[in-house]
């Protein structure tokens, strides 16, 4: 079990915190806000076939204009999960802080789950049976990347080990998801308000929760 869990759990009277369902709408730039770190380096990723381009930005703010530019642009444009202490690269040896742990569950044909209904079905099950804080849930457009949103961010000789738990955590109890995910401080997932070029779906917040 994610040992970080029972902490959070213990702060809120042995309950798990109630999921805020009233909030069902988040721009790009309140989105980013939440899950990242409010200094450092930020970077955009763009994928064109086999290759892929890096941008990095001051702000989260430059950031927000970046992805939504590209994404005007029909460019197939991610973010990425950390702050950065430079613009040389893209690396978890270069990542400065992070504020969120996350996963990436694939739901589609051929997929980990054949629909999103499915995966949020496993997630909650997961959550359940670990007794982890319930999450926030964003759809990729096609699958679903889950989040837990700190109170603070980490620097990555703390978050590290809890990410190498959360992972370890979802391998002992059989969850599906991408597990090269949840332990990369340097992954990169789609922003609230971007596009998924499979399908044309916009990737939108499903269930909001405020940071744990």
């Amino acid at each position: 079990r994610f040992w970080k869990a029972k902490s959070s759990v213990k702060q809120h009277g042995g309950r798990r915190p109630p999921i805020n369902r009233a909030v069902t709408h988040m721009d790009t730039l309140g989105f980013l806000q939440r899950v990242l770190p409010s200094e450092g380096i930020y970077c955009t990723i763009v994928v064109e076939g086999e290759s892929l381009s890096q941008a990095f930005y001051n702000t989260v703010g430059e950031l927000e204009q970046a992805l939504t530019s590209l994404d005007k642009r029909k460019r197939n444009v991610y973010y990425a999960t950390s702050a950065f202490q430079t613009k040389q690269s893209r690396k978890q040896s270069n990542v400065r802080a992070t504020k969120s742990l996350y996963m990436d569950i694939d739901c589609g044909e051929g997929k980990d789950y054949p629909s999103q209904r499915e995966g949020l079905l496993a997630l909650v099950k997961f959550v359940k049976d670990t007794g982890l804080p319930d999450p926030m849930v964003v759809s990729s457009g096609n699958g679903l990347h889950v989040y837990w949103v700190l109170t603070r961010e980490l620097e990555p000789t703390e978050w590290q080990p809890i990410a190498n738990a959360m992972k370890q955590c979802a391998q002992d109890q059989g969850f599906k998801q991408d597990m090269a995910v949840p332990s990369d401080s340097a992954r990169v997932l789609r922003a609230i308000g971007t596009h998924n070029p499979k399908g044309g779906k916009m990737a939108k917040l499903l269930v909001d929760r405020q940071p744990v």
